[in-house]
């Protein structure tokens, strides 16, 4: 009888281990399929989109300056750039695509001393004592702005409202303003205005 229920036992403890052997095994194998799996279907990782980039980028463009409260208006126009004067006379300058180090909002000296700019002249008014003037760079009379651009506008005046409190109302194109067909007939009015709910 002793011999019978060592031979069970002995019989038993190789059936656990090549049971236990097996499972292990069968667990391995399947990790490794899951792991090659995983890695295959993520070949890169997530990357923000073109609007949360543009957003980052022109938060960062607006900086630590201590916006004065003298800001109420916002005006968007566009210049060819070269010997035409208004970026340097604008607080902002949006280029058509981003620089070597990604920007493509560029704050002038204007910004960064809180001084009035000199970038629209409305007849019996004065705009550019408490208004913040962007200026795109390119021709938009027969081409809208690429997405870059359009999408770096809509995060600088985004952040532009937050830090100085202004209301989408206050939002102008030049064309609004004055005769000048600026920023130009190609810019996508009806996007802009929904996307800033103005």
């Amino acid at each position: 009888m002793s011999s019978t229920i060592t031979f069970t036992m002995h019989h038993w403890d190789r059936m656990i281990d090549t049971r236990t052997t097996k499972v292990l095994g069968a667990l391995l194998v399947a990790m490794t399929v899951g792991a090659l799996l995983l890695m295959a279907m993520e070949s890169q990782p997530p990357r923000p989109s073109n609007e949360i980039l543009a957003s980052i980028r022109s938060s960062a463009a607006v900086g630590g300056v201590v916006a004065s409260s003298r800001w109420r208006r916002i005006v968007v126009n566009s210049s060819l750039g070269g010997a035409d004067t208004l970026p340097g006379r604008s607080h902002f300058v949006i280029s058509a695509k981003p620089d070597a180090t990604g920007w493509q909002v560029k704050p002038t000296n204007l910004w960064r001393q809180q001084r009035a700019g000199h970038h629209i002249y409305v007849a019996g008014r004065d705009f550019n004592s408490d208004s913040i003037g962007v200026c795109l760079i390119g021709d938009f009379s027969t081409n809208s702005p690429g997405s870059q651009q359009f999408e770096a506008l809509l995060g600088l005046i985004r952040s532009l409202q937050l830090k100085c409190g202004i209301r989408a109302e206050n939002i102008y194109l030049a064309s609004e303003l004055t005769a000048s067909a600026k920023p130009g007939l190609a810019f996508p009015v009806g996007e802009f205005n929904s996307r800033l709910g103005r």
